[in-house]
């Protein structure tokens, strides 16, 4: 009786599953759309095919960003419906634990975990420079944001807020040099930057040099104005980067240990390596609002809200969480760890708590 029963949790679950996932995606596609609406009339006839092109390559994005959402809306609505037929009441009469009822639901989780996993690690980092040239030639950026280049050459590391690819203008610009044994040789900060023609001019510049051990040497020096000595130009600052959230995880380790200064490429690894454990704390949080407290409301679609309200609250801490890591308030393993650790132990205590 039992293996009949998984079978038709898990037949009502995976049809749901891949609704809801064609329903969010393209949702999140049109709401897309609506918004990059002018760029795709410049594009005239050649919209349509471009478009195409553009959103087959962001729905892996897509899936990897919702993945647990879907998923948690998905378990929702099947039990939902369960609760609405009695089945689930049912199937306790018979004598089946609540806890055995989900453990299908729970076991397609895990194998639908591996393959969002898979589609992070494997599908996402394959085609993600692609989606970068397809994205610049179909919605033409004439400011580029949040630049990191390097020169080898003169061993520095070169990074922009915001350049100007028309003008040839660079703000909040940021610059580290190393010496032979790769310590901190100097540090530049300027407010902005403009090329001349073969130099890089920076403006409000304050220099910090260090000797060989990589330890400060007072004062600092400040200028209004000063040459950078670099190779870079324009042309490979406006080059097509593809974006550190859709690079892989050995990837983004190597990032880390390039630039330990960066906490931002810290805050990205160890948020993937929590990533995996976000479906599950999604669903010790939202199953127990939709079946474990029949008593709080008889609105069993209230209890579904309750549940995706509590989804949205996850991704806001997450959210919050991440930005206060990448400015180094927070450490970055604790930045991407609270959320998961917060609602997980939440999730957890309302689980074993709900009615069996």
């Amino acid at each position: 009786m039992l293996f009949r029963i998984d079978k038709y949790i898990v037949k009502a679950f995976i049809p749901t599953f891949f609704l809801c996932m064609f329903a969010i995606c393209g949702i999140y596609i049109v709401v897309d759309a609506l918004q990059k609406l002018d760029d795709l009339i410049e594009l005239g006839s050649k919209a349509f095919l471009l478009i195409l092109y553009y959103y087959a390559f962001m729905v892996p994005v897509i899936l990897a960003q919702l993945f647990p959402a879907i998923t948690l809306i998905a378990v929702s609505l099947v039990l939902v419906r369960f609760a609405k037929n009695n089945e689930i009441l049912a199937m306790q009469v018979a004598g089946i634990c609540l806890y055995r009822i989900l453990l299908p639901i729970f076991i397609l989780s895990v194998m639908m975990s591996f393959a969002a996993v898979a589609n992070q690690e494997v599908v996402i980092p394959r085609y993600a420079e692609k989606l970068k040239r397809v994205e610049r030639s179909t919605f033409e950026e004439y400011e580029k944001s949040n630049i990191l280049v390097e020169d080898k050459v003169n061993r520095m590391l070169l990074r922009a807020w915001t350049f100007n690819i028309a003008e040839g203008k660079i703000e909040s610009v940021f610059v580290i040099g190393r010496n032979e044994n790769n310590r901190k040789k100097f540090t530049i900060s300027a407010k902005e930057g403009k090329w001349t023609g073969n130099k890089w001019l920076l403006f409000d510049v304050v220099r910090h040099n260090y000797d060989e051990s990589g330890k400060w040497i007072a004062p600092s020096q400040q200028m209004k104005e000063y040459f950078l000595e670099t190779t870079l130009t324009p042309e490979q600052l406006s080059k097509v980067e593809v974006n550190a959230t859709l690079k892989s995880f050995n990837e983004l380790r190597d990032l880390c240990k390039r630039e330990p200064e960066n906490p931002r490429y810290s805050v990205m690894f160890h948020s993937r390596v929590a990533y995996p454990l976000t479906n599950f704390v999604l669903l010790f949080l939202g199953i127990p609002f939709v079946i474990g407290f029949e008593r709080m409301s008889r609105n069993v679609f209230l209890r579904v809200g309750i549940s995706v309200l509590i989804c949205c609250a996850f991704y806001v801490l997450s959210y919050v969480c991440a930005n206060l890591g990448n400015m180094g308030i927070l450490h970055p393993i604790l930045a991407a760890w609270l959320p998961v650790v917060m609602f997980g132990s939440l999730g957890l205590f309302l689980f074993d708590w709900m009615h069996i």
